[in-house]
């Protein structure tokens, strides 16, 4: 029954705290909710001990619960049968229907039971991990400060009866250690049977104050230094100072794939026992898809290269946008105005086995690494603890989550809420039917061409989020015969007077994204509220996607299908009347138009704006993006007649900024030469309309390539490996350049596989696959390549509006002019 188990008649005390993670413990042979808090009190370890695991269950037909309670499945010597079963009433596919709850004694028993009741019947919400489903119900939030009703039982532990919400707007206060290691690779690369951990840094900042060192097992002398007897002791000191520490977040670079897996690989291989959590729990590693997380019990694991790239993928941060590689040097120096220390990987074996100086410099470059993580934990950490605040999710999910899984997580949240049931993920033949039946895209207008003077641009502001609003789009409020209706262009029918999901949850977050912009101004200084802003607009952004994605659980053709029709109504209805107030539109794309002022001025342009305002519905508005004086729209192919390219121009307002999309420079898989030539070529057509300086630059980098002057740190292409070389077909450059690292013994397979691939084309051999090598291997470069693959391409579909031609640029002929 619920709450076995609590001391129901223990006094109960207050404790205001900010959560911060949800997990489970096995705790006299049954499982029980964990909630990890942290106030100005300390730490709250608190097991609710009354929460139970369950599923739903719809049966096919009339079912009574003493039916359902005799219900049960063998598992091994176990038999699996309810303990409980609840009726209730929830809705499914917008009808409300009975169904039951049926709890069950272990987390494990739901899928094996709900299995096996599928004869009976549908079973719902069963594939939703117990910490979730607890965090759902009971609708938490991390990082919101909570006042927690907390007694201790029995066996004195700390009990939670209940929770209730004081405050979202503090800012998170807990005990973060960044810390790294160094292994000993003589080899070229490091196997954890083998090869020892050498030292581990770390850099705390709590509460209390900071704190700072290098564990290693050498007598080095440096103040920061702690020595101790072995590799053995290295990894039961650490445990030893995260305890110490008090430590709530643990953060690494990469930490997820090698810091924290290879200690687990090494400890495993040493005979040790290796576990970083606190009071109760274990450190593992779980796969979730294609990434991985790692779970340490009473403690937050974030692994900041997730964080940055998930930031990268969204495009929240301008200064990660342009790294063509997330190595803890490249982000540490975007995000500030250090300089990460640096050594030569192959040298740190030789620095080990030195006694001298060098080895104080690998201690030296160990602590740098912390220092340099601890900057980059604190720039960019505020974007998860805002999606987390955001979605409810814990801070190690977001990490590893997908926009699409932060936006299910919101709908799961609120369909508890809502009282509808979460829809079950579709089967591999149902994602199959809707990939083979996708819905029609945005509407665009294609540019003619060539180089413009004197342009704006409107959009709409979050035309796909405001159009689900206005018009009540949601799987649950399709309906046939509703009284009050919107019809889509596409005829499909949304109740008016239905309160929705997806609406609902939209319009609360513009609305907080209005409020939060509002004192962002105020305090521009404030990161959380800047984070906070960036997170709302992530996942408003977010939802049409996620409603036409595949693998959705709320898939909806329906919806999706309308969303787009709507937004091609209402781009070519802008169009329309652009074109009717005297304006001609040059570009239109999904969401935007781009017109040519043609002498109009400014002024004339917002009344127009506000005219066509007044006559938008509900959430929609139509804004003045900005006034451009010069843009560059290329072609898609060779000829000078072809329509324009989709989301490829450059544009330079009046004060100077330039507006880029679709260009190589924003793409890390063409090299830094290509991508930097491109750049100035567009600097001085846009800034100083000089057609003559933009060919000189292009000359210029095809002589410096011929004269080999060109550094090959410039000439490297970075690509994304994801999946293992030896599934690929085709023999790219990329997978080439990985085998020849992998059979040379710089590199492993797993340093390779799934990962970022960085290499040059050189001279030697017949195919650019055979010339193709990692970038730490290249001693030479094939300049024909670079120029005819990598600058000319890059730089053509520019130069071509000026009527350049390719052989021009090697020198002949004349450039025409602006």
């Amino acid at each position: 029954m619920e709450g076995k188990g609590q001391n129901e008649g223990a006094a109960t005390r207050l404790a205001e705290a900010m959560l911060l993670d949800i997990d489970y413990l096995q705790v006299e042979g049954r499982t029980r909710i964990r909630v990890i808090m942290r106030g100005e009190g300390g730490l709250y370890d608190l097991l609710d001990m009354s929460f139970r695991p369950y599923f739903c269950f719809v049966p096919h037909g009339n079912m009574s619960i003493k039916e359902i309670l005799g219900i049960s499945v063998r598992d091994g010597s176990r038999q699996i049968s309810p303990t409980d079963v609840e009726r209730s009433k929830r809705q499914v596919s917008s009808k409300v229907v009975e169904t039951f709850k049926v709890y069950v004694e272990n987390p494990t028993d739901v899928p094996k039971l709900s299995a096996h009741m599928q004869r009976y019947g549908t079973c719902y919400e069963s594939d939703i991990p117990f910490a979730r489903r607890y965090a759902i119900d009971k609708n938490l939030i991390p990082f919101t400060t909570y006042r927690a009703q907390i007694f201790e039982d029995g066996a004195g532990r700390l009990c939670l009866k209940g929770l209730d919400a004081t405050r979202t707007d503090v800012k998170p206060n807990f005990n973060v250690l960044c810390f790294d290691i160094e292994t000993y690779n003589k080899r070229g690369t490091s196997e954890p049977s083998l090869d020892p951990v050498l030292m581990l840094s770390y850099h705390c900042t709590s509460r209390k104050g900071d704190r700072e060192g290098v564990i290693t097992y050498k007598k080095i002398d440096l103040p920061f230094v702690e020595t101790v007897e072995d590799e053995k002791v290295l990894f039961s000191r650490f445990a030893e100072i995260l305890d110490e520490l008090d430590v709530d977040i643990l953060t690494g670079y990469n930490s997820t794939t090698f810091d924290i897996n290879y200690m687990l690989q090494r400890a495993k291989a040493l005979k040790v026992d290796f576990n970083l959590s606190r009071n109760a729990g274990e450190t593992r590693i779980e796969s979730h898809g294609l990434s991985s997380k790692v779970k340490i019990g009473g403690r937050v694991h974030a692994d900041m290269y997730q964080v940055v790239k998930f930031i990268s993928v969204v495009g929240t941060a301008e200064h990660l946008l342009r790294l063509n590689s997330y190595t803890l040097k490249n982000v540490y120096e975007a995000v500030s105005d250090g300089k990460k220390m640096m050594i030569e990987k192959g040298e740190i074996y030789k620095m080990w086995e030195d006694e001298g100086e060098a080895l104080r410099e690998l201690a030296q470059y160990n602590l740098n690494d912390s220092h340099a993580l601890r900057e980059v934990y604190n720039t960019l950490s505020p974007i998860p603890i805002e999606l987390s605040r955001t979605t409810g999710n814990v801070i190690s999910d977001t990490a590893v989550s997908t926009t699409g899984q932060l936006v299910e997580y919101m709908l799961m949240r609120y369909a508890c809420m809502f009282g509808e049931m979460i829809p079950n993920k579709p089967g591999e033949a149902e994602m199959e039917a809707r990939l083979a039946n996708p819905i029609e895209g945005a509407y665009v207008k294609t540019p003619e061409p060539g180089i413009y003077d004197d342009l704006a641009m409107f959009d709409f502001r979050g035309l796909y989020p405001s159009i689900i609003i206005s018009h009540n789009i949601d799987p649950s409020s399709i309906c046939t015969d509703c009284g009050e209706y919107y019809e889509s262009p596409l005829g499909t029918r949304f109740d008016k007077n239905r309160k929705s999901i997806t609406p609902t949850i939209l319009q609360e977050l513009i609305n907080q994204r209005k409020e939060v912009k509002r004192l962002y101004k105020k305090n521009p200084e404030d990161v959380f509220l800047g984070s906070r802003s960036m997170a709302l607009k992530i996942l408003a952004n977010s939802f049409f996607g996620y409603l036409g994605y595949a693998r959705s659980r709320w898939y909806s053709r329906d919806c999706a299908g309308s969303i787009t029709a709507y937004g091609r109504q209402y781009i070519k209805g802008t169009i329309e009347e652009a074109e009717r107030n005297g304006f001609e539109v040059l570009y239109g794309d999904t969401d935007s138009i781009l017109i040519l002022l043609n002498g109009k001025m400014h002024d004339e342009a917002q009344a127009f704006l506000e005219k066509f305002n007044s006559s938008l519905p509900g959430a929609m508005e139509l804004e003045l993006e900005d006034f451009y004086t010069r843009g560059v729209f290329v072609g898609k192919r060779a000829s000078k007649d072809t329509a324009g390219a989709k989301k490829k121009y450059a544009l330079i307002t009046k004060d100077g900024r330039i507006k880029i999309r679709g260009f190589e420079l924003v793409r890390r898989d063409w090299s830094w030469i290509a991508r930097d030539t491109q750049r100035r070529v567009l600097e001085a057509i846009l800034k100083e309309g000089s057609a003559e300086k933009a060919g000189s630059i292009v000359k210029d980098v095809i002589t410096n390539l011929r004269e080999g002057k060109v550094p090959l740190k410039d000439l490297v292409i970075r690509t994304q490996l994801r999946k293992p070389i030896d599934s690929y077909d085709n023999k790219s450059p990329e997978v080439a350049a990985a085998k020849k690292a992998v059979d040379s013994g710089i590199r492993t397979r797993r340093e390779v596989e799934h990962s970022v691939i960085g290499y040059v084309i050189t001279k030697g051999g017949a195919t650019i696959s055979d010339k193709a090598q990692l970038e730490e291997l290249a001693k030479d470069y094939d300049a024909d390549y670079y120029i005819n693959n990598q600058v000319i391409p890059a730089t053509m579909r520019i130069l071509r509006e000026l009527n350049f031609k390719e052989e021009e640029l090697a020198g002949m002929g004349k450039q025409a002019k602006l």
